[in-house]
C-alpha cells in the first residue's frame, strides 16, 4: 500500500483530537492569519512592486523567465488581481496607459537596437 506524503487525508479520523486543536487541520484560512492591510501599507506594497518590476525588466542581469513574467504582468490590462499593474499604477498616481506605453516603447528601441 502506497502512503501519501502530502496532503490532508480526508477520511482521516480526527475525533480523538480535542476541539481546540482541530483548527490545525482546516483547509479554509483563519480570520487570525488574515491581518489587516492599511491602506498606506498596500501603496507601499504596489509602489515596491513597480519599482522592483521595472528595474529588473531593463536589468540583463534577470532571467527571461522573470523578464517574460513581468512583461505579462504590464500588458494584461483585464487582470482582475489587487496588485496588478493597473491597480499598482492607479494606487500610486499613475497612469497606467502612460506607464505602459513608454514601458513598451522603450522594450521596443532596445529590441531594434540588438537586432
Amino acid at each position: 500500500m502506497r502512503r501519501r506524503s502530502r496532503g490532508f487525508d480526508p477520511s482521516l479520523n480526527l475525533d480523538w483530537i480535542e476541539d481546540e486543536w482541530l483548527w490545525l487541520h482546516s483547509t479554509e484560512p483563519l480570520l487570525e492569519e488574515t491581518p489587516p492591510w492599511s491602506e498606506e501599507e498596500i501603496i507601499h506594497v504596489c509602489e515596491c512592486l513597480l519599482q522592483d518590476s521595472l528595474r529588473n525588466l531593463f536589468d540583463n542581469r534577470c532571467s527571461l523567465k522573470t523578464v517574460v513574467e513581468i512583461h505579462k504582468w504590464i500588458t494584461d490590462d483585464n487582470d482582475p488581481n489587487p496588485f496588478s499593474f493597473d491597480n499598482c499604477c492607479r494606487l500610486t498616481g499613475l497612469d497606467p496607459d502612460t506607464i505602459r506605453d513608454s514601458v513598451l516603447y522603450r522594450l521596443a528601441k532596445i529590441r531594434k537596437f540588438l537586432h
